[in-house]
């Protein structure tokens, strides 16, 4: 029963960075602060989850993620559905967020031929505080000019669909079997954001003012921080928290939080 401030797996990206704060999958591990242990060797278990946190520069590529099954049968790894919490934004900012009625694979196979695919694709505004939850099957993009913080299922597949002119490899034929063609998965920009629970996960936008008291029970919960400074104490550990630093808490443990802060609860 512990609490572990968490050092990121850093990669960098020709559209900018990823900060992998929470993480065991065998792409690339978060390290426990304190004594330098892969998080991966300590639990010598996978998390279901994985926490980033993502600085784009520019468009990443239009992509989508397949469910579980067919992430299991053809790459070895989970699926992936994923939400994201706006940290920063410039003025105009905007990301894809699904594509436009009407299309199903033979539209999108020829769509995806004449180069017409930008017309298919739906932007939509966003700004710091919001939260835009991706499930499976949803194509998505995160436009330049954005900083946040993305809860996913622990794996790292993803197919490319479109990349902006940038000559890097596209995944086509597995892209237009997995793309939720409906629109029925609820995904989207959650309204007045406070909680949001998937199959998967459950998110949290939590204040803390002064002081925030709390027991994990039989699973594991993590706080990333969103705005402010302060502490995290259990037992006989004091961990300061700093704006983007998570912390991972074991199950059965109790804990505190003291200072201003706002945080992400994962």
């Amino acid at each position: 029963m512990s609490i572990f401030k968490m050092k990121p797996y850093y990669s960098e990206k020709i559209w900018g960075y990823e900060k992998w704060n929470l993480s065991t999958h065998k792409a690339g591990s978060s390290i426990i602060e304190e004594n330098g242990e892969l998080l991966s060797d300590y639990l010598k278990s996978d998390l279901p989850i994985l926490i980033k946190i993502i600085k784009s520069e520019q468009s990443l590529s239009v992509q989508v993620h397949p469910e579980d099954k067919f992430a299991n049968k053809y790459e070895n790894d989970n699926g992936k559905t994923e939400c994201w919490y706006i940290l920063d934004a410039k003025e105009d900012a905007e990301l894809v967020c699904g594509i436009k009625p009407g299309l199903d694979k033979e539209k999108m196979e020829r769509v995806i031929k004449n180069n017409k695919i930008e017309d298919y694709l739906e932007f939509i505004s966003v700004k710091p505080g919001d939260m835009i939850y991706i499930p499976a099957g949803t194509v998505h993009a995160i436009g330049p000019g954005i900083k946040l913080i993305e809860v996913q299922q622990s794996s790292d597949v993803t197919y490319r669909l479109y990349d902006w002119g940038r000559k890097r490899e596209l995944h086509i034929e597995k892209s237009v079997q997995v793309i939720n063609y409906e629109g029925d998965n609820g995904y989207g920009k959650i309204e007045n954001f406070e909680v949001l629970e998937t199959p998967y996960f459950k998110v949290q936008k939590v204040k803390v003012d002064g002081l925030l008291q709390g027991k994990t029970q039989d699973k594991f919960c993590s706080f990333t921080v969103i705005r402010g400074n302060g502490y995290v104490v259990s037992y006989d550990k004091r961990i300061e928290l700093n704006p983007e630093e998570t912390v991972y808490i074991e199950p059965n443990t109790k804990y505190e939080i003291i200072g201003e802060m706002e945080l992400i609860k994962a």
